[in-house]
């Protein structure tokens, strides 16, 4: 048991204070208009602290992420490219899940950038913005990698509307 990890996820948490019901609502529309004109779907989940179990037993934040890409159904889209967007506050952490359908065709570095990009945001107080943009470089990374074929359907498959515990 890390006693300083559990520390960050037993005290509270002041960053979710950007993530009220106004905010919810813009990433929401701007999850939604990142969608549009490809095969991707986004689904952003702020997490203000593991649960104190996880915590306790030294669950890896990226074990948090893939059980929230699973649980929400990520994984389940057509073409495979859905990608899961994880704030852990309490621990300052984020990671991005992508499904093998689109995953494969994002170099690392490009992913790397978005995070390194939400990181400085975060950083710098602007966690709406932050996450704002890195949600419209996701949607211009699937735009470029799986774009719709002429005259295909733009379906939305995922509720775009964030999780925030």
């Amino acid at each position: 048991m890390d006693q300083r990890r559990l520390w960050l996820n037993l005290k509270p948490c002041l960053a979710s204070r950007h993530f009220d019901d106004t905010s919810m609502a813009q990433l929401e529309a701007a999850i939604a208009a990142a969608e549009s004109g490809h095969r991707g779907e986004l689904r952003l989940v702020v997490e203000r602290r593991l649960p104190l179990a996880a915590a306790w037993h030294g669950l890896a934040v990226r074990d948090r992420a893939v059980q929230w890409f699973s649980d929400l159904h990520v994984w389940d889209t057509e073409y495979n490219t859905g990608v899961l967007l994880y704030l852990l506050l309490s621990e300052r952490r984020i990671e991005l899940i992508a499904d093998r359908g689109i995953a494969g065709a994002v170099p690392d570095a490009q992913w790397q950038a978005i995070c390194a990009d939400l990181i400085g945001a975060l950083a710098a107080n602007r966690y709406v913005e932050g996450v704002q943009q890195a949600i419209n470089q996701l949607g211009g990374l699937l735009a470029t990698h799986r774009p719709l074929e002429a005259n295909a359907a733009d379906r939305d498959e995922l509720p775009n509307r964030p999780v925030i515990r």
